[in-house]
């Protein structure tokens, strides 16, 4: 018997464990979703999550265009109401050219 309440906080300690990492896996498994954003001042530089504000028409009629960056499609950050702007997304801003999420303004 004695022995068996020695293994108790063991017991309890693997399962508080093993709470946590399904826990942590299913935070890590939530699907973002994407949401339209264009640039508050076309002036602004594109690169910059905090010069966007949400928008919530069609982002392909908002911009529609072929010169500077307008809009992106991207996930809230979740904390600060503003687009998440990944590794990937920004060698795609960069690129100057039009994509699935990265919308061009219309020449003026």
């Amino acid at each position: 018997m004695k022995k068996l309440i020695k293994l108790v906080p063991a017991m309890a300690l693997l399962l508080a464990l093993g709470v946590y990492t399904v826990n942590a896996k299913m935070k890590a498994n939530v699907a973002q979703t994407e949401e339209s954003w264009v640039l508050k001042n076309h002036d602004d530089d594109p690169t910059e999550p905090s010069n966007y504000e949400r928008y919530n028409g069609d982002i392909s009629q908002a911009c529609g265009g072929d010169t500077k960056v307008c809009g992106i499609k991207a996930p809230e950050d979740g904390t600060t109401d503003m687009p998440e702007i990944s590794p990937e997304l920004l060698e795609e801003i960069n690129s100057g050219s039009s994509t699935l999420r990265v919308f061009l303004q219309p020449l003026p």
